[in-house]
């Protein structure tokens, strides 16, 4: 019996960043071709969720500290929804902040159309993180389809060990491994230096919000773009000619954006730092079965405006900066920071409710998403049973100063960027030029790749609000 389990300083610190006014909640959202059965849905839910345990736990404060327990937490439901045009369903609705103390962190709701429908799944980042709730998804679509098809035969679904949730804030770090690392984590030291001495700006000068000032509105406040295939091709060849990664890409293009952007309103400067928070996964083969949890860390970026100067040179940095990351396991620094302060009486809720800039903007790349699903395709997208699953949009939290977050994930063949704005500081059309000019850098870099490869063909993108 796991409850009642204690929190891992990951899960406290996302607890503790969690106020009414910045909800430390993530989203996924589906965007399905067809009207799913509301009876297969709610089945299929009901039994993914017994598979996943941290989905359906709240906290408690026992002896001031969180633990996650299971006696008398509500279990998740389904929230349905009918709107009378399919182009009617991205405004359909806005959600309201999940909060752990009084019920679990997963919300799943359904919006249908006459002929399509956004399936909206809300979380709560001290549950899991963005792999952990794509291992959820994975196991639904899976579920929903042997609903639709019974006599079909059930589709064999990965198999998961909750015991191995007691091992989440381990990593797989034995004694001996650790010992072996820490010689490694004193470049990691230099980080922290650098984390505490340097003041990173947030995108647009603001006053951060108390805590208990109401949720933004709308919540969540989200734009979004999605490549052709032959523009997501490019990029992922840009990134072999220039023997760097596509995260690395995406990164550089996204801090040129951000130099863009706040060039136009007059508020770079160059003393400013502007500071990326990049999210890591820090899975081992021995996490596999493990159901959806948070085996994450955080890897902070700094560059300053002479550093954007120059765009080969930036790239090349990233790239060298991000390798030595993995070459000294420098994905752990943050989480042993935390560690260490755990150890300090309220020393996480303290660094949790600061009163600086932390980060300028999230970055986290989930990656190809979905393409282990043994499901049939039709153009690489999903079939579950009656409905396709089009396309994916990921939605990372804010938090104070950190008014936006930027979210890429592959699909399909196709790259999409999804970016999760606080209305209070952006407007729409604010958000909107943003995510143009994060689009406009990529495609530079996409052409600058045809262009190499003497191709004359003319990629095409399209920008959507939602």
């Amino acid at each position: 019996m796991l409850s009642p389990l204690p929190f891992t300083p990951f899960e406290e610190l996302m607890l503790y960043q969690d106020s009414r006014a910045y909800p430390c909640n993530c989203f996924i959202r589906l965007k399905l071709r067809g009207r799913p059965q509301k009876e297969a849905l709610e089945e299929a839910f009901q039994t993914a969720l017994q598979r996943h345990p941290l989905l359906t736990a709240r906290v408690e404060f026992r002896r001031r500290s969180p633990w996650w327990i299971w006696d008398e937490c509500p279990s998740p439901t389904i929230e349905w929804h009918e709107c009378e045009h399919d182009a009617e369903l991205d405004s359909a609705t806005t959600h309201r902040r999940l909060d752990l103390e009084t019920g679990p962190g997963i919300r799943l709701v359904v919006v249908s159309g006459r002929s399509a429908s956004h399936l909206d799944i809300h979380f709560h980042h001290a549950c899991c993180d963005g792999l952990g709730i794509f291992q959820f998804i994975h196991d639904l679509l899976v579920l929903y389809d042997r609903q639709c098809n019974p006599a079909a035969g059930g589709t064999r679904l990965p198999v998961v060990d909750p015991d191995l949730l007691r091992n989440r804030g381990k990593f797989g770090l034995t004694k001996g491994k650790l010992l072996r690392m820490l010689p490694k984590q004193a470049v990691g030291l230099l980080g922290v230096r650098q984390f505490l001495m340097r003041e990173p700006v947030a995108i647009i000068p603001h006053e951060r919000f108390p805590a208990t000032a109401p949720e933004p509105t709308p919540y969540p406040a989200v734009v979004s773009w999605q490549s052709c295939p032959k523009t997501a091709k490019c990029i992922r060849q840009a990134a072999t000619n220039s023997g760097t990664t596509t995260n690395d890409l995406l990164a550089r293009d996204l801090f040129l954006a951000l130099s863009d952007f706040r060039g136009e309103r007059d508020v770079e400067a160059e003393q400013h730092w502007l500071r990326m928070m990049v999210p890591v996964n820090l899975r081992t083969a021995t996490d596999r079965a493990m159901p959806a949890a948070n085996v994450v860390s955080s890897v902070f970026l700094d560059r300053r405006l002479a550093d954007f100067r120059d765009a080969n040179q930036l790239l090349n940095g990233i790239h060298e900066e991000m390798e030595l990351i993995k070459r000294n396991q420098l994905g752990f620094t943050f989480v042993f920071s935390l560690s260490a302060f755990r150890r300090f009486p309220g020393g996480l809720r303290r660094s949790a409710r600061g009163q600086r800039c932390e980060s300028s903007v999230v970055f986290t790349n989930l990656g190809k998403l979905l393409g282990r699903a043994p499901l049939a395709r039709d153009d690489g997208r999903l079939i579950c049973g009656d409905i396709v699953l089009d396309h994916i949009e990921i939605l990372a939290p804010l938090a104070p100063y950190t008014c936006v977050a930027f979210a890429a994930g592959w699909y399909a063949d196709r790259l999409t960027i999804t970016l999760h704005y606080d209305p209070r500081i952006l407007t729409t059309a604010d958000s909107q030029q943003l995510l143009s000019a994060y689009v406009a850098r990529i495609q530079q870099t996409a052409d600058r790749d045809v262009a190499t490869n003497d191709s004359s063909s003319h990629v095409v993108n399209s920008l959507s609000a939602s």
